[in-house]
């Protein structure tokens, strides 16, 4: 039986213990034909790193009371990028690399086969609270064979005081997840 007290101790978090932040990221994409897509231009939001497993119930006779879970194939939920849109370049880097998909599936034969459309992605997670000028990374997912679904520009109001957003959503066929080491200094690269 209980008895109603409760022993409380120190607390024992330190930053080291503490989860990671979620809020200051860099995302890099990783194709020479998306050079206009600068690392300098940030995302406000990444959403859609997640992965489901179908199952695949199996049930043999003579084992008729419990089914045997397999696993079937493996999705990944389409990635969706969200930023404000700037006046540079750089955001119409993204309208060219949809305009790259049309040309490949045309079949026109614009392109001659040097030109990929499909982008390796890089998120990179960075610490907070920082303690130097460069802050350590501490996650890392890699994106493989990338390319845009969809490209949506937000609304645009009169009567708003907001900003205009555009949001990306690429396709792919799989990432990858890494932790920085636990022992890594604060200039650590999470390595694939």
């Amino acid at each position: 039986m209980a008895s109603g007290i409760v022993t409380q101790y120190d607390s024992r978090s330190t930053l080291a213990s503490d989860p990671l932040r979620n809020f200051k990221f860099r995302v890099l994409f990783d194709n020479p034909h998306l050079s206009d897509l600068s690392p300098q231009f940030g995302f406000m939001s990444v959403d859609g790193l997640s992965v489901t497993t179908d199952v695949i119930s199996y049930r043999q006779g003579g084992h008729n009371t419990t089914t045997q879970k397999l696993p079937g194939q493996s999705d990944f939920a389409p990635i969706t990028l969200s930023k404000g849109v700037i006046a540079s370049k750089n955001d119409q880097g993204l309208v060219k690399w949809l305009q790259d998909i049309f040309v490949a599936i045309q079949g026109t034969g614009a392109n001659d086969g040097s030109k990929n459309f499909r982008s390796t992605v890089t998120i990179y997670l960075i610490d907070h609270p920082s303690t130097t000028a460069k802050g350590a990374v501490k996650a890392a997912w890699r994106i493989h064979r990338a390319w845009p679904t969809s490209l949506a520009f937000g609304s645009l109001d009169a009567g708003a005081n907001g900003v205009l957003m555009n949001q990306i959503s690429l396709a792919h066929e799989g990432w990858e997840f890494k932790l920085a080491n636990k022992n890594a200094g604060p200039s650590s690269v999470v390595s694939f």
